[in-house]
């Protein structure tokens, strides 16, 4: 299906909608590189220079994506601590892992976003994503300091950047490409395989364990 051309308000919010959900369905078929502006179009069913009125790159499309999925992941995160009883740090960090056990696209995005994604932009465009990061790392802090009164501020932000960073660095070691991974079945390195949510979770439980 291809759009009309969008005049209202309405109407793009619909047209860039439709663009991230294409997004979001080529990325979880390939790899970033493997995903080109005309695909993310056709996907979309919009031609390519229609596009380009709403998206300057590839990168301010993937970013705009990582930004619902943040969004998306914050709300299931903020739900799993308000239902915790006797917070622990175990039961905290058992939590936070089952918040992306199920999120591939949002660790994976989380993979490039610094590497990539934001690489590729202009300056206007990166101040108004860090922005609107900002009611979010909010939240967040607020999510974790309800169940560690304890931890300042300070504190609970280093511990979210030590979060995305474990997210970061874990994902590709456990994820690695098709030969490694073949390779890896091999008796002598099998016992090195990594096990995402295992490590994650303990990675995370030392991380908020009161020093």
């Amino acid at each position: 299906m291809y759009w009309q051309r969008a005049r209202q308000p309405g109407q793009k919010a619909e047209r860039v909608a439709a663009i991230l959900e294409a997004a979001a369905t080529l990325f979880d078929e390939k790899e970033l590189a493997d995903i080109s502006m005309r695909d993310v179009a056709a996907t979309a069913g919009l031609g390519k220079a229609s596009l380009y009125h709403y998206f300057n790159t590839k990168e301010e499309v993937f970013i705009s994506l990582y930004r619902e999925e943040l969004n998306d992941w914050l709300l299931d995160v903020e739900s799993r601590l308000k239902r915790l009883r006797s917070p622990t740090p175990k039961r905290i960090a058992k939590s936070l892992t089952e918040a992306i056990r199920s999120r591939d696209r949002f660790c994976r995005l989380t993979v490039v976003l610094a590497s990539v994604l934001e690489r590729n932009l202009t300056t206007d465009f990166l101040r108004e994503f860090k922005r609107s990061l900002l009611p979010s790392l909010e939240r967040c802090v607020a999510a974790i300091q309800s169940v560690q009164p304890n931890m300042s501020a300070a504190a609970v932000q280093e511990f979210i950047i030590q979060h995305h960073a474990v997210i970061a660095g874990l994902w590709p070691l456990a994820h690695p490409s098709e030969q490694v991974s073949t390779l890896m079945q091999e008796e002598e390195f099998r016992g090195h395989q990594v096990d995402f949510h295992r490590l994650f979770e303990s990675t995370i439980r030392q991380l908020i364990q009161p020093q």
